[in-house]
Parts: C-alpha cells; sequence; structure tokens
C-alpha cells in the first residue's frame, strides 16, 4: 500500500472530475460518492456524477453544484446473449457521457461499474481511478467479471481500498501499490427528534438496533440466531433490525420460526438514522464480511455501545476491542450471544463503550477523507496533462 505524496492543491484548484457509480438508492458506498462528490465540488473543482441507474430511486443527495447525468442502464439481462448486448450497451453509453463532460481524471466507485469504467475508457488519455468499496478477498463477481478485473486494475491510474488487508488482497493485481483511504463519519446533529418509526412500544424498555441491507452478507440470520438464544434472559429488550434486501421474508420466517415475533422488528430503510440510534442502547455488526462499514461508524459518533463480529475487512480496522467496542470471533453465533448477554446486563459497560466510541469522529473525518481523495484526483490529473 502506499499514501499520498504532498501536491500543491492550492496551485491546482478546478480541474474536471467525472464520478461514476451505479446509483444513488442507498448503502455505505452511495453514501460516501454523494458526500464525497458534493465536497469537491465545493473545494472549487468541476464535479460530474455519472449513474447508471435512472436516478429515481436516489437516497441520497448532492450539492446543486454537481452535474448529475443519469444514464437508465441498469435493466435485467435474462439470458447471456441479453447480457452480453447489455454490457455493449452500457459501455458504449458510460464512454460517451464522460466524454461529455470533457474530464481531466475519471473516478469509479464499486466493483463491477470500476470494471466498465476501465473498459470504456481504454484507448483514451483520461486517468481512471477505482475505488473498492468492499473486501475484494470477499466479494466476490462472477468468474468473467473477476477476470476482467484481474487484469485491468492494472490499467488503473490509482486503485484506492479501505484498509491494508484490503490493499495486499489487490496487489497482485496491480503494477503500484493501491492507496489506503478509509472511509468518514459525519458528526450526529447537535438535535434530533425521535420518530415515530423509532419510538419503543410502551412495553419494551430497552433495545439493541442493526442497521444495513438484507442481504447474506450482512449476517442478520446469525443475529437472530444469537439474540434467540438470551431473549428469554433479557425479556424487556427488543431488537430492531433496519434495512431494506431480497432476504427481508426470509428474516421474517425465521424471526417467527425462532419465537421472536413480538420481540424483532423490521423497519425498513431508515434515513436519517440518528433518531433510531438515539433511542438505542447497544449495536450489533454481525456482517460475514465488510468494507468499511458505515453503519458502524455511525452508531459509533451516536455514542453507542457497539458489538461487530471481526470479519473481514472493516471492524478491526474501526473498534479498537475492549475500549471503544468489542469484537467477536468470527462467524461464533454463540460468542456473539454471550456478548450481547454481557452488554444488555451491564449498563456501565454500555456507557464506558459508548463514551469512548465518540471518538471515531476524530479519527475518521470527513476533511482527511475528501484530502486524500484530492490529492489523489489532482496528481492523476496532473500526470495526464504532462
Amino acid at each position: 500500500m502506499r499514501s499520498s505524496t504532498p501536491v500543491d492543491v492550492a496551485a491546482t484548484r478546478g480541474i474536471r472530475i467525472a464520478c461514476v457509480i451505479h446509483s444513488l438508492d442507498g448503502g455505505g458506498a452511495e453514501r460516501v460518492m454523494a458526500a464525497l462528490a458534493s465536497r469537491l465540488s465545493r473545494r472549487g473543482h468541476h464535479v460530474s456524477l455519472i449513474t447508471m441507474g435512472d436516478g429515481q430511486g436516489d437516497r441520497h443527495t448532492v450539492d446543486a453544484t454537481v452535474h448529475r447525468v443519469n444514464l437508465g442502464l441498469l435493466r435485467p439481462s435474462h439470458s447471456r446473449i441479453a447480457a452480453v448486448g447489455n454490457n455493449l450497451s452500457r459501455l458504449r453509453r458510460l464512454r460517451a457521457a464522460i466524454r461529455a463532460t470533457r474530464p481531466d481524471v475519471v473516478l469509479s466507485f464499486c466493483d463491477r461499474t470500476n470494471v466498465l469504467t476501465l473498459l470504456a475508457m481504454l484507448a483514451t488519455r483520461i486517468p481512471v481511478i477505482v475505488s473498492e468499496r468492499s473486501d475484494p478477498a470477499s466479494q466476490r463477481m462472477p468468474a468473467t467479471w473477476e477476470w476482467l478485473r484481474r487484469r485491468l486494475y492494472r490499467h488503473a491510474a490509482d486503485v484506492i481500498v479501505l484498509t491494508p488487508a484490503a490493499a495486499n488482497t489487490v496487489a497482485a493485481w496491480l503494477r503500484q501499490p493501491a492507496t489506503v483511504i478509509p472511509s468518514a463519519v459525519e458528526p450526529p446533529p447537535e438535535t434530533h427528534d425521535v420518530s415515530p418509526l423509532s419510538a419503543a412500544d410502551p412495553g419494551v424498555q430497552k433495545r439493541l438496533i442493526a442497521v444495513g441491507r438484507l442481504e447474506s452478507e450482512k449476517g442478520f440470520d446469525r443475529l437472530l440466531d444469537a439474540f434467540a438464544l438470551i431473549a428469554d434472559r433479557f425479556p424487556d429488550w427488543e431488537l430492531s433490525i433496519h434495512g431494506e434486501g431480497s432476504l427481508s421474508d426470509d428474516l421474517h420466517h425465521q424471526r417467527d420460526r425462532l419465537g421472536l415475533a413480538g420481540r424483532v422488528r423490521f423497519p425498513g430503510w431508515t434515513r436519517p438514522i440518528w433518531p433510531a440510534l438515539a433511542v438505542a442502547e447497544l449495536f450489533v455488526l454481525p456482517s460475514r464480511y465488510e468494507g468499511f462499514p458505515s453503519a458502524l461508524l455511525e452508531a459509533m459518533a451516536a455514542g453507542r455501545a457497539c458489538i461487530a463480529f471481526d470479519c473481514p475487512s472493516g471492524p478491526a480496522a474501526i473498534i479498537r476491542d475492549g475500549q471503544d467496542g468489542l469484537l467477536v470471533p468470527a462467524d461464533d453465533v454463540a460468542a456473539l450471544a454471550a456478548a450481547i448477554a454481557s452488554c444488555l446486563a451491564d449498563s456501565d459497560l454500555r456507557g464506558r463503550l459508548g463514551d469512548q466510541a465518540r471518538s471515531v469522529i476524530q479519527r475518521f473525518g470527513w476533511e482527511p477523507m475528501v484530502d486524500a481523495y484530492e490529492a489523489r484526483l489532482i496528481r492523476a490529473a496532473t500526470e495526464r496533462n504532462r
């Protein structure tokens, strides 16, 4: 891995940046892209944000100064032939859209979008920086996409990853070391209302919370199993899992099968998340793998006691075990249940962990992250023009 060397940012204000991502429909990568594009624009750069989707499902906003381009290219493919045709169309449209913004440099987020962007920009002199937003060792793509990623990433002007572990994973694909830039978190607002969605049932005094897409990698099935092991010992606690996804029905059925119908809620996608965090006393991240989990960062910023599986690759880079949160051996549901039980039984422990957790705001602030991205983008644009 490498870090950025100093760049005279003040002397190179006003570069043209084309940002590319699949959508702004929700999730940590989308949140970061929207905020990063906005902040780069506020620093005096001309920023265009190109999404492969149509923008109708946007759940994150960008500054009005950011030029939005929605391509509407996320239609499903129902056969291999259709997939080839759809991807060729995406490449043509994406290449045209990027070139129309006359960028000095392109910034792409997320694995498949990175591959498409690098393919679209082949044989141009426009440098492309790609950013992996999950753990590339765990979040695998179909074989063809994996083959393309391994061969195309070496053509990127830079590959940005979230952790040193991710840098080690991609090292064999690159001509030069990856750049590690952790994600960032906003401080919670000083005041906020507790929404009806977050309000507790009068009979329930305390709650633990989890947040994320209802997909396999987020591990909410393991959280339900863990809570079921201890629920009878803590009858005044409920679990609230905020998010949407393809496993919603499966998780509801699992909850009912475990006898937790009155103890576990699924409020759906919730933004802003701060009111829900404000009425919770414990946050749990049961993921099978992560990139650099925004939900964990936000929970810690809100001063919640946090427990996370020590999965690849983000939680151990954020939580200092025993000091500002608890790490549990990956995939050990019994250990997760025991850690939750320890926190539910000990309000002093919850308070101590929550108080220390707030330091995440200083450790992973937005300004250092934007500085690091800006330096890499300016360097790539400057090297192109030499």
